[in-house]
């Protein structure tokens, strides 16, 4: 059904709104980039579909949709998102921040995968996921998956100076989130 309101009031459209849930005045054509991350040995770990939201020189940040799937391809199952993230990709950090929000807006969670810094390509992130994980829970940061980490370093061979990247990496995110560099905030840690 197409509506047509170039000469209707404003009434009309907040009753179209009201009626059908959607402003078609005001309706954009999304940018759907697909989020793809790798093993180091090459192999596709997982992939979403992320909108764009902001593009920079360094970074771009995308909006998760609530209701979209992730396919996981190395666990061989699918997770759908019940709740809207807003997702940093950078090409000059050794990390992604995928801040998870509630139904009032507000952060609840964030969780970084740390990673070599993204390649940002025409509707494409891809990047390689380097097992580790930090993440922020009821205000308390974690770092995860560090006995993945240590499995797949003898599996690859990621080497001394790989490793040493990694664990660095990992002590910038906390820090960030700890001083609320952008992306995070210093709200974050006081969700507990």
């Amino acid at each position: 059904m197409v509506y047509n309101y170039t000469n209707g009031t404003l009434f009309d459209r907040i009753r179209l709104i009201y009626v059908t849930g959607d402003d078609v005045i005001d309706k954009k054509p999304r940018n759907i980039y697909t989020m793809k991350a790798y093993k180091y040995d090459g192999r596709l770990h997982y992939e979403q579909p992320l909108e764009l939201k902001e593009k920079f020189d360094n970074h771009v940040v995308m909006e998760g949709a609530i209701g979209r799937e992730l396919i996981h391809y190395t666990r061989d199952t699918v997770f759908k998102f019940d709740a809207k993230t807003y997702e940093y990709f950078f090409t000059d950090r050794w990390y992604t921040a995928a801040l998870v929000f509630n139904e009032k807006r507000k952060v609840v969670h964030v969780y970084c995968n740390i990673a070599f810094p993204c390649d940002i390509k025409e509707n494409t992130i891809e990047f390689i996921d380097l097992d580790v994980d930090v993440i922020v829970r009821d205000g308390v940061i974690e770092v995860v998956d560090l006995d993945e980490f240590e499995e797949h370093k003898k599996l690859y061979g990621y080497g001394k100076e790989l490793e040493s990247q990694v664990f660095n990496a990992v002590e910038i995110v906390k820090r960030d989130i700890t001083e609320g560099n952008y992306p995070f905030n210093r709200d974050i840690l006081k969700q507990g």
